[in-house]
């Protein structure tokens, strides 16, 4: 038995919180949930529209509504036709930011620290639902850095890259040299597609298809397949050519005589051939950030063999539902993965500092060949919280005039036990859509259907959002519309 011990996963944003500070009651494990894998995040210029704010869009309708269908004057024209390319492949959730202009400061922007302070492709750090992020078109090496940056230090998203050149190979890999990724956090794709995904036969970078392809696919398969709306490729590329690509992590784009255009490539930038395949990427960023999400609730505890046990058993269970999902290779669950949380996964120093330490090992490529995830729950001590950090804020619902759906969205400025209960404008609760669930800092929005509990669908009107966040209770009015 062969065991590859990588130290696969760079921590993820810590929960923060302290029943102490916050007022929250004791936690308790419940079982460990897969993180939804199909939210992409794209980056650049529309005529109108919020500046520099995630906007969550479910069709290309919707965008249109928001940031229009315009693209003359605009130095980069692609975020449209890409938005459609994404809907149109199989996408159904986009965060969209808007920036100012084309160039790399813009598409960059600025990291302030705290939710609705960033600026530009940091944005979309206040987002922990997104898995991919892309900025379609914008192919200077200081803005394909920072989108690799940003997944590289959140650990839980894929940048998806634009060629620079349309047509020209040996551009493509001079391009490739320059991008730095060592655990695979970005892929790069190749040639540009000939497409019409909105009505209008265009020449569109690749990023906006393969998000589509992407978000369809589960991570542990390979985001490959046909191309909707696509008639043709900017560089008809043959076998030979693929083969002096794809070994250099250049995923191509290639058309087949009546099979259409594909998505043909499935590896990453990677310098660590363990994380050469999108397939390894995505499904080990998706165990490690739902394990991180679904034992959040151990910060309460005390940090001791007892909840060791405990998380132990219940990230054992969660692994035991991808194996039987067919997530891993091997036989029997030994050879597919391994759990382990003791004393042996924790050094003195992580106790003293109240860390929380899981080793998971998994088997994507053969049996019993781990890949090694290190999952890290963090506990602050008191004076570890600011002063005067910023208020719990609760934002103005939006309803969703196309489909009977309302978006919640609120800012934790630190950790916090989170309840989210609507009531009917008597004050009768008719749903909980969180009930002392710890959350993490940053942006969070929560979808609500217009249904009940019992899973009716309530009457258009006025009702109110109550968000209950550690000892502090916000209320706002939400319009339910059909």
């Amino acid at each position: 038995m062969t065991h590859v011990h990588v130290r696969a996963m760079r921590r993820l944003p810590a929960f923060v919180a302290l029943a102490t500070l916050l007022g929250a009651p004791a936690a308790k494990a419940t079982p460990i949930a897969l993180l939804a894998s199909d939210t992409a995040g794209f980056v650049g210029q529309a005529q109108q529209g919020p500046l520099d704010t995630p906007v969550l869009v479910g069709s290309y309708a919707q965008f249109l509504s928001t940031f229009g269908a315009a693209t003359g004057g605009l130095a980069n024209p692609y975020l449209a036709p890409s938005v459609a390319a994404f809907f149109v492949n199989g996408g159904q959730h986009l965060y969209v930011v808007r920036v100012s202009g084309a160039d790399d400061a813009s598409l960059v922007g600025s990291d302030g620290g705290v939710p609705g302070t960033r600026t530009g492709l940091q944005a979309l750090r206040d987002v922990p639902a997104v898995a991919m992020v892309a900025a379609p078109g914008a192919v200077s090496p200081a803005v394909q850095s920072a989108l690799i940056a940003q997944c590289e230090s959140m650990g839980n998203r894929v940048a998806i890259l634009d060629p620079g050149s349309t047509n020209d190979m040996n551009a493509v890999i001079t391009q490739r040299a320059g991008l730095s990724t060592a655990d695979g956090f970005g892929a790069l794709y190749f040639p540009w597609v000939l497409a019409a995904p909105a009505g209008d036969s265009l020449q569109l970078p690749p990023s906006g298809f393969v998000a589509g392809v992407m978000a369809r696919s589960t991570p542990p398969t390979t985001p490959t397949g046909v191309i909707a709306s696509a008639t043709g490729v900017t560089l008809p590329l043959n076998t030979t050519q693929d083969g002096q690509l794809s070994p250099l992590g250049i995923d191509t784009i290639r058309f087949f005589s009546g099979q259409g255009v594909r998505v043909w490539g499935g590896r990453t930038l990677a310098s660590n051939a363990q994380w050469q395949y999108l397939a390894v990427r995505r499904a080990g960023s998706s165990i490690a950030s739902s394990i991180q999400t679904g034992t959040a609730w151990c910060l309460l505890q005390p940090n001791d063999a007892t909840l060791w046990t405990q998380l132990t058993a219940d990230v054992n269970d969660f692994m035991m539902s991808l194996f039987a999902a067919g997530w891993f290779k091997g036989a029997t669950p030994s050879q597919a993965f391994f759990v382990k949380c003791d004393a042996t996964t924790m050094s003195a120093q992580d106790l003293a500092d109240g860390r929380t330490v899981m080793l998971v090992g998994f088997a994507p490529i053969a049996p019993a060949e781990f890949i090694l995830l290190t999952i890290v729950q963090q506990r602050p001590s008191a004076a570890s919280v600011a002063p005067g950090a910023p208020a719990f804020r609760l934002q103005a619902p939006h309803p969703n005039p196309f489909t009977p759906r309302t978006s919640i969205a609120f800012d934790l400025p630190r950790a916090a036990a989170v309840t989210l209960r609507i009531h009917d404008v008597g004050g009768r609760l008719v749903r909980t859509l969180a009930d002392g669930d710890i959350m993490a800092a940053g942006h969070h929005e929560q979808p609500w259907d217009g249904r009940d509990d019992a899973g009716r669908g309530l009457a258009a009107g006025v009702y109110l959002v109550r968000l209950q966040a550690g000892d502090r209770v916000l209320t706002r009015r939400v319009s339910r519309v059909k």
